[in-house]
């Protein structure tokens, strides 16, 4: 195979970006609800701290695999404890069952998706070739 098919920034690296982008907004957005209503600002910041390691690949950094995931899985263990916090929020007591259930139901697929997301790209940064050529990892 050749080494320049493999090497660099296209691929599944390129698939993994792009749809990082999305992914990430849609739970910075969730995270910055977690203790203020959330602000703008906090969503951007967030967003940036998340979206960093995706530069590092950009760059070709030999670090951006262990960044990245370090990041999604930080994402997933704050997305998973802000799930599980609205359910021990102050009012939350009044919630019915119906209520619940409906919310379990919307925040389950949030949670999988980043967890999914994190095991799935986990897997692809240790063991892809391409990875392995890119970054020298």
């Amino acid at each position: 195979m050749d080494e320049k098919r493999v090497a660099g920034i296209g691929g599944w690296l390129l698939v993994y970006m792009i749809g990082s982008i999305p992914l990430l907004i849609m739970y910075a957005m969730g995270l910055s609800g977690w203790f203020f209503e959330y602000p703008f600002s906090l969503m951007v910041v967030l967003f940036t701290g998340f979206a960093a390691p995706l530069l590092l690949i950009v760059r070709k950094s030999p670090s951006a695999p262990r960044w990245n995931i370090l990041m999604w899985r930080s994402v997933a263990v704050l997305i998973t404890l802000r799930s599980i916090s609205i359910f021990i929020e102050p009012g939350s007591e009044n919630m019915t069952g119906d209520e619940a259930l409906g919310l379990v139901l919307t925040l389950l697929p949030i949670v999988a998706i980043a967890v999914e997301w994190t095991v799935v790209w986990t897997n692809y940064f240790r063991k892809s070739v391409q990875v392995r050529r890119t970054f020298g990892s």
